[in-house]
């Protein structure tokens, strides 16, 4: 079983979060038909005065409580993010402990529309074989600027699409923050490079971690695809592989979360690169020491 990190801040992306399950072929947008309530029981009709606070918090503080389950609850039932979430094949953790009292929210689109959301960072690929207007028009359609205070570096505002369903608010979608700095190479460390292929063999750059439907014009995003070594010079209880611009992480457990092992051996993931440049970062992690085995700059000029 793969276990997928879930940054809890408030502009932790759709994108992000579906791009791990690529390496999987789990990719899969269809909804699983349940619709269920809000687990915390709030109740964010859609009144004059609409309340996206309820909603949002939700799936923040099931997101950092480890529960996709209640997570999907608080999600459309035709986001795709509901076949990630309720996949009994991944388990989900929490790596943040942000201040979820000190969410902020600002609705930016208060009557919206399909096109608006087609609009989103990521939305026009993940929704480029799907019929929105036969599954989100009639809805009521929100867009929201979502932002923790005193977040950690690195996380910036979100802007979540909530969409009607029956009488309900749900997450159909969300845009992740941008604070790319004007020139990602600022933020690089020194690389260093796993010359003896303890964890990782090689690292595919700009790869498209999927196909763009026949005939589509759909950018696929950058990609690096990020080989583990077939003959493990080390054991972990835990490898993560992370892109430190654009934010996207994955994470390989062994076979016992309790137990350093070398079950990743010969896995490979994706992850999402910013295309003006990005860094990989691999850190083997064992009990309370985390070891950056990797680092490698993805620079586009070269």
């Amino acid at each position: 079983m793969d276990r997928r990190t879930y940054l809890v801040t408030a502009g932790s992306g759709a994108s992000a979060l579906l791009a791990g399950c690529l390496s999987d072929d789990s990719s899969d947008t269809e909804p699983d038909g349940d619709d269920e309530t809000d687990p915390a029981g709030d109740e964010s009709g859609t009144d004059s005065e609409p309340n996206p606070d309820p909603v949002i918090e939700s799936y923040l503080e099931a997101a950092q409580a480890e529960d996709p389950d209640a997570m999907a609850a608080v999600v459309h039932s035709a986001s795709p993010l509901q076949g990630l979430l309720t996949d009994p094949e991944w388990e989900f953790e929490s790596s943040g402990t942000a201040d979820l009292d000190a969410l902020e929210t600002e609705v930016v689109t208060a009557d919206g529309s399909v096109d608006d959301v087609r609009e989103l960072e990521g939305a026009e690929f993940w929704f480029s074989e799907s019929d929105l207007e036969a599954e989100i028009d009639d809805a009521e359609i929100m867009l929201v600027r979502a932002e923790l205070d005193g977040a950690a570096a690195g996380d910036g505002p979100g802007v979540y699409a909530l969409v009607t369903e029956g009488d309900e608010w749900k997450i159909f979608w969300v845009e992740s923050g941008d604070d790319t700095p004007d020139d990602p190479e600022d933020a690089f460390e020194p690389e260093i490079i796993d010359t003896d292929d303890a964890v990782v063999e090689r690292i595919e750059w700009g790869v498209d971690a999927v196909d763009a439907p026949d005939g589509s014009d759909v950018e696929t995003g950058y990609y690096a695809r990020v080989h583990l070594t077939d003959e493990p010079g080390r054991e972990a209880d835990l490898i993560r592989i992370e892109s430190t611009i654009a934010s996207s992480t994955f994470e390989f457990y062994g076979e016992s979360k309790d137990e350093p092992s070398t079950s990743w051996a010969g896995s490979w993931a994706n992850v999402q690169l910013d295309s003006d440049g990005d860094q990989i970062v691999v850190t083997a992690v064992r009990g309370d020491t985390e070891t950056v085995v990797h680092r490698e700059h993805y620079e586009p000029s070269d």
